[in-house]
């Protein structure tokens, strides 16, 4: 099993600066820099461009020869932040990620530098950028400035995704990215992804990397799971950050020093990082405003209140499908909501007033003792607790398995039969349709009963999300309108029992 980067030790500083002096008697870089500057591309011109100019009023005729190729649109903007030239560490890293790109998946995407105070300037113009990647690199500790910091973290709200690559492993690079990240989304968790993750998926499927590290100067060489750390917003991972050192690979280099992947892993990584975010692009856009739902102010027959349990397992990553779900409780089975949602945590005295909780997430929940028995109290005098497995992914089901057994240790989730009363409370649910190519699919839902009548139920195809209508493409679940059935039925059963 692999480990984070350690620290640069004695001899570290060093090795660097002789990394960073070229080979056979060239004058060493510029402090800060690892790899060449970036390629050039081949300028082409007319051949009459290639003419001496002729007296006028003479035209030279001109022979139809191929100009060079138009812009490509940019996908990552390069961030130059700080007072030194830290932040372009390989100057010619996103250049080169951007030709193997073009090379294995055929799309072919631009890169710019841009200052950060280009940014601040953009948002303080209320503008929104469209560059799907804003990319930070370098070796050193930094803090943004507040205006910084505001500006980056409404790019990330607004759809972009921030990627953060510690070149050569530096720990003082990966506590600052780290510090700035949760000081822009304090609410949020930011942590190693799941393995299971869309990103180890979006073009290569990848489940190993080669580490290469080098530990007061000796080579150490291992192999385990990718490891990138992520923070979910909308059920898209909207940062992003590597500890291993990505961008001398994309450079095709490496260094006796520091820690990194491999340049044919660390370039295969970068473009399923690239994929995963092009791929995200549409549900971002669509996520950057949470769309709430708003009652008279008077409404007499309030009978429904959601409450979504907080838990440290990214317990709320779409906020947009809740509101919809309650949309369409109220107006589909006109029963009486109340659409201000509450937000609880596992404790009998929060749980008490709402007999109906969701929960939701990607990651181990990790509920304590106490919270578990909480929940299990609060379900065995009248509760109900519906679970949904957003995006559908494995690692979570194995989470919400576990959950449930120390929930009933006596009992398994088991499979709710087709005639089941839930599955005709409001709708009737035969089949299901699978939200990627509309293909019928059984309704897979399981739950744990307490006298029949059913306390938890559990969805381990996403059931919820699909109701903002634009999902997760990496997802797995049930379409729009199957999630609408599924999302009324369940209120309505909890309801009648």
């Amino acid at each position: 099993m692999t480990r984070f980067p350690g620290w640069v030790r004695a001899g570290g500083l060093l090795a660097l600066l002789a990394a960073c002096t070229l080979a056979n008697g060239q004058a060493p870089r510029k402090l800060g820099t690892c790899g060449p500057p970036p390629r050039k591309n081949p300028e082409r011109q007319t051949s009459a461009e290639g003419m001496p100019p002729l007296p006028l009023p003479v035209t030279p005729l001109r022979r139809s020869e191929p100009k060079a190729e138009p812009a490509p649109p940019i996908m990552i903007a390069k961030l130059e932040y700080g007072t030194s030239q830290d932040w372009n560490t390989d100057p010619g890293d996103v250049d080169n990620l951007m030709r193997h790109c073009r090379y294995e998946l055929g799309l072919w995407y631009g890169w710019k530098t841009w200052n950060v105070n280009e940014l601040v300037a953009l948002h303080k113009a209320g503008k929104t950028s469209k560059i799907p990647i804003l990319y930070v690199s370098g070796h050193d500790a930094f803090e943004f400035t507040p205006d910084q910091r505001l500006a980056i973290s409404q790019y990330v709200l607004d759809g972009g995704t921030l990627l953060g690559d510690a070149c050569c492993g530096r720990p003082e690079f990966i506590g600052s990215f780290r510090k700035e990240v949760l000081a822009m989304f304090p609410q949020r968790a930011f942590d190693l992804l799941e393995v299971d993750h869309p990103i180890y998926r979006a073009f290569y499927p990848y489940n190993n990397v080669h580490y290469l590290a080098y530990d007061e100067g000796v080579k150490k060489e291992t192999q385990g799971p990718p490891q990138l750390l992520g923070l979910t917003i909308g059920c898209r991972t909207a940062v992003l950050l590597s500890p291993w050192d990505l961008s001398c690979g994309w450079d095709e280099h490496t260094h006796e020093h520091g820690s990194r992947a491999i340049p044919g892993d660390a370039i295969r990584l970068g473009i399923n990082i690239v994929s995963y975010v092009a791929g995200e692009k549409q549900l971002g856009e669509v996520q950057s405003i949470t769309r709430e739902v708003l009652a008279p102010v008077t409404r007499p027959r309030q009978q429904f209140s959601l409450a979504q349990l907080k838990h440290q397992g990214d317990w709320d990553p779409d906020p947009n499908s809740v509101y919809q779900w309650l949309r369409h409780v109220a107006v589909d089975s006109s029963l009486a909501v109340g659409f201000d949602l509450k937000f609880v945590d596992a404790t009998e005295a929060q749980l008490a007033p709402y007999p109906f909780v969701y929960m939701t997430g990607h990651r181990d929940p990790k509920l304590t003792d106490d919270e578990v028995t909480a929940l299990r109290r609060h379900l065995q005098s009248g509760g109900f607790l519906f679970i949904n497995n957003c995006c559908g992914r494995s690692a979570f089901d194995q989470h919400v398995r576990a959950l449930a057994g120390r929930l009933f240790p006596d009992q398994k989730l088991a499979a709710v039969p087709a005639e089941h009363p839930l599955n005709h409370a409001f709708f009737r649910v035969n089949e299901a349709h699978d939200r990627v190519n509309g293909a019928s699919r059984p309704v897979e839902l399981e739950g744990i009963s307490i006298k029949d009548r059913l306390v938890l139920v559990y969805s381990k195809n996403d059931a919820v999300t699909q109701l903002k209508q634009v999902s997760d493409p990496f997802g797995n679940g049930y379409d729009a309108e199957t999630c609408k059935r599924l999302a009324v039925n369940i209120v309505a059963y909890a309801l009648q029992n």
